[in-house]
């Protein structure tokens, strides 16, 4: 190899910083059980994610569509992941609003049937004015009866720290809360855990909203869907302390014992 053509050193040496840090940062997570289960539910969403779109033969065009967005969903997460164990705080944030706002449109976007095809064909000067993203929390705090605008601080939180230049997302970037602000990678296990805890978050309902596009058909889906949902409930149950409804599962398990029945 030509050394005239090498990548410039200092690239070298910002990426080996990047790896020394995400290893330290794999050790801190692997030591906290509540950080632990946080990526294991992030895995989970992420298996999820390539279950339904490697395993639904023939798929509906909207789902194509859904399934074109899961992609999207899945690499953010990824991305996501790489950038906030890498100590990228502020930028893993970025990835983790898109997981939230795509999460969001793909749970509006289940509330018509008309909506799919509407969203593919709206063109992008007038998108804005069906699918912006207040108007789709608007939408789904009215269905669900939400009235605490929950959803809104949310994504303003991560638009303000994350999203936007603002004078409060220096925070992101602070090894201290006084400090200067830091150039390049650098370690901080509050900023690390807060990442983790949006990200399994962000990741959850994005994960759910795609899940309803694919409905189970066989014995192979009928027990993805059952670990993913237990998994859920035992994160649910042992990060929150509320125990889920088990009926879905039950009827789920079934299912399962029919088809493996023949019956």
């Amino acid at each position: 190899m030509d050394n005239d053509k090498a990548i410039p050193e200092n690239l070298s040496l910002l990426h080996a910083g990047e790896e020394d840090l995400r290893q330290k940062s794999v050790e801190i997570i692997e030591a906290s059980n509540a950080m632990y289960m946080h990526v294991s539910m992030i895995q989970t969403c992420m298996d999820m994610l390539q279950y339904v779109r490697k395993n639904t033969p023939d798929m509906s065009e909207d789902q194509l569509i859904v399934a074109l967005l899961s992609a999207s969903v899945f690499n953010s997460i990824a991305s996501g992941l790489k950038l906030m164990f890498g100590g990228y705080y502020q930028a893993s944030g970025l990835q983790i609003r898109y997981v939230l706002e795509t999460g969001w449109l793909i749970d509006y976007l289940k509330t018509d049937p008309a909506l799919v095809q509407i969203w593919k064909v709206t063109p992008e000067d007038k998108r804005q004015n069906v699918f912006r993203p207040g108007l789709v929390r608007d939408k789904l705090d009215k269905r669900d009866g939400f009235k605490e605008k929950k959803r809104e601080a949310h994504y303003k939180r991560l638009c303000v720290l994350c999203g936007h230049p603002s004078f409060a997302g220096f925070t992101m970037l602070r090894s201290e809360s006084n400090g200067d602000a830091h150039m390049g990678p650098f370690l901080v296990p509050s900023l690390l855990e807060a990442c983790v805890q949006e990200l399994v978050q962000c990741s959850v309902v994005a994960g759910f909203s795609i899940m309803r596009f694919f409905p189970p058909n066989s014995l192979s889906d009928y027990k993805a869907r059952v670990h993913y949902i237990e998994t859920y409930a035992g994160w649910t149950e042992e990060v929150f302390g509320e125990k889920p409804d088990p009926t879905s599962v039950d009827e789920a398990k079934k299912i399962i014992a029919i088809l493996e029945n023949g019956l």
